[in-house]
């Protein structure tokens, strides 16, 4: 192929033959001029003669005549055989701004190509695990509906496809129930692991360690703590225990600083107590115990951080006390009254985990 002036004028050969991508270069009549030594060792390759400007498949000449004759520079991607090619065509323009060729580098993205969809296929397959987990995670809550000596109903929203959020209810005996509800740090698959540990824990725990909610819960920290877990692994829990016999309701608080609300007659108030989250970093030694009569008719929310945090556009937070007058002025169907409120007072998309859990004493 005879030297050309648009090369002397406008290419530098010695510098695009060390660029890896291949570069071609056509002259205001659409005719190669020049070809770059990586874009010569491809056609060479594949047996294409390097000076013929022929459409091979290779190239589309289409692109180049449509870059002469309207200046604008043109971004594609094509398959060349089973090699996937990002091209960009840029006009080549002389000092006076006329337009005297077009420049065409072809970058091999077939690398790029493969890891975005080894990607997907990734994603594809993490979120099958996920929803599989998920099922998993909602298997393991309590039925909704009648238990002796009490009505259970329940909200559980995850922000994600698992969540951090758990909580169960359980008879031990003809005497005591059981229940908590628990807040491990994250929305993944650890945290979700977490709620597992909690639950085949608290489900295989002996009943005489059970019914006493202090030494349930010390028993609970040692086992977590034999896991060996990374320091910012934690969770926050609420346990009580119910005897139907004494209508005594005794309870420990595992730093969860979302106190359930009991409301009697209208009026509702703070279940309070406090200790430390269940945490590898510290065995606590000893939870307080507190106890509430309890009365037919007594209504108790259990609930974690995600109902109380989540706000409004304005950025107004919900709270407690949103929480505490949704419960107070709720009628007979108080689970579905306050998320209604909630949602109509939220109005966006939920960053956290939401749960609440309500239990009516018959």
């Amino acid at each position: 192929m005879a030297e050309h002036n648009l090369l002397n004028n406008h290419i530098e050969m010695a510098l695009l033959d060390t660029i890896s991508d291949l570069i071609r270069v056509v002259d205001e009549d659409n005719q190669v001029v020049y070809y770059n030594h990586a874009m010569r060792l491809a056609l060479e390759d594949q047996m294409y003669h390097v000076y013929d400007s022929d459409d091979y498949g290779f190239f589309d000449f289409k692109m180049t005549a449509r870059c002469l004759a309207s200046g604008e520079t043109i971004q594609r991607e094509t398959y060349v055989g089973d090699v996937y090619y990002s091209v960009k065509t840029n006009p080549i323009r002389s000092a006076e701004g006329r337009i005297v060729g077009a420049v065409e580098v072809y970058r091999d993205k077939g690398v790029e190509k493969r890891l975005q969809l080894e990607l997907v296929e990734k994603n594809r397959s993490f979120t099958e695990e996920q929803v599989s987990a998920s099922a998993i995670q909602r298997s393991l809550l309590p039925p909704k509906g009648f238990m002796r000596a009490l009505c259970m109903d329940y909200y559980f929203r995850p922000a994600e496809l698992l969540s951090g959020d758990f909580f169960d209810v359980m008879q031990i005996d003809d005497d005591h129930v059981v229940f908590y509800i628990a807040d491990a740090v994250g929305h993944g698959f650890s945290s979700s692991m977490t709620t597992v540990f909690i639950s085949q824990t608290m489900r295989n725990m002996a009943p005489e360690l059970l019914v006493d909610p202090t030494v349930a819960m010390l028993e609970l920290v040692h086992r977590f703590k034999e896991l060996n877990l990374p320091d910012t692994m934690y969770f926050t829990m609420f346990l009580g225990v119910y005897s139907l016999k004494k209508r005594k309701l005794t309870y420990v608080n595992a730093g969860h600083d979302c106190p359930p609300l009991i409301k009697r007659e209208g009026n509702v108030r703070l279940l309070l107590n406090a200790g430390f989250p269940v945490t590898p970093l510290v065995e606590a030694s000893f939870y307080e115990c507190r106890s509430e009569y309890i009365q037919r008719g007594d209504e108790i929310l259990l609930y974690t951080d995600g109902m109380t945090e989540c706000r409004s556009r304005n950025g107004e937070q919900f709270g407690v006390e949103g929480l505490r007058k949704s419960f107070g002025e709720a009628g007979d169907h108080p689970l579905s009254e306050i998320i209604d409120r909630l949602r109509e007072f939220v109005q966006s998309e939920i960053v956290d985990d939401m749960t609440c859990l309500y239990l009516k004493m018959l």
